[in-house]
């Protein structure tokens, strides 16, 4: 916990740094399925397929495709290893210059805290990254010019707090996270904060095999001289086989 309160108080401190930078604003709908394999208390898949749109729906954002392996220990500790296949999209002036893939490796560790009231979860992330490298030529347009390498470390603090429960397979929580981001270069000693996420909303258990969580998801984020922010409204529809 007081990790946590540290590294709010940082991201709070780096952000309010460049408040004079330019910022800008969009809006955004991200939606989630996740497909969960279960093998045995141990051993489990999931497979995660992310549709980003922004500009009110206007225009993409990203392609998102991660699959899992996970493996899980009885005192509610989780590691897996996965690979995430992202698209990013030319979506205004202050994107990504031409459409652009990044494809990652990465290493995960989930420890989840249960108390009679509510729960919490830490989750560490941390990412082999290989994103197409964009350079301008001399007729002034973009190109893709091979790959740049770069770490990056993610650390996300989820509670959950039960609501209501209508029967023993239909719930309903409140889901409050943030998740910081940090840009470790190509090396391994981290050189700045990437982003923030912050969420707020509910999660509903229909049944044994789906649940939905959606809400609103707050990201800020530094490019160059440019603050963005990222307004977002998230759904995501987890089915376990």
């Amino acid at each position: 916990m007081r990790f946590f309160i540290a590294l709010v108080f940082t991201i709070t401190t780096l952000y309010s740094a460049h408040a004079q930078d330019e910022n800008k604003t969009h809006y955004s709908s991200w939606n989630t399925i996740n497909v969960v394999k279960k093998f045995n208390d141990q051993w489990a898949v999931n497979v995660e397929f992310n549709a980003r749109r922004t500009n009110f729906l206007r225009d993409w954002e990203q392609i998102v495709i991660r699959p899992f392996v996970h493996y899980m220990f009885e005192n509610d500790l989780d590691i897996a290893i996965g690979y995430s296949y992202i698209k990013n999209y030319n979506y205004a002036s202050y994107s990504t210059p031409i459409d652009a893939t990044e494809n990652n490796v990465f290493q995960q560790l989930t420890i989840k805290h249960k108390f009679s009231k509510f729960s919490f979860d830490h989750r560490l992330r941390f990412e082999e990254r290989f994103i197409d490298k964009i350079t301008e030529n001399d007729g002034g347009t973009f190109i893709i010019d091979g790959t740049t390498y770069r770490n990056r470390f993610r650390y996300k603090f989820q509670i959950t707090v039960p609501v209501k429960t209508f029967t023993s397979n239909q719930s309903l929580s409140l889901v409050i996270y943030d998740e910081a981001f940090l840009d470790f270069g190509n090396g391994l000693r981290p050189e700045k904060l990437d982003q923030n996420w912050m969420f707020i909303g509910v999660g509903f258990r229909a049944s044994e095999h789906i649940h939905i969580r959606s809400g609103y998801h707050d990201i800020y984020a530094k490019r160059g001289s440019i603050f963005r922010n990222n307004r977002i409204w998230e759904t995501t529809l987890t089915y376990k086989i």
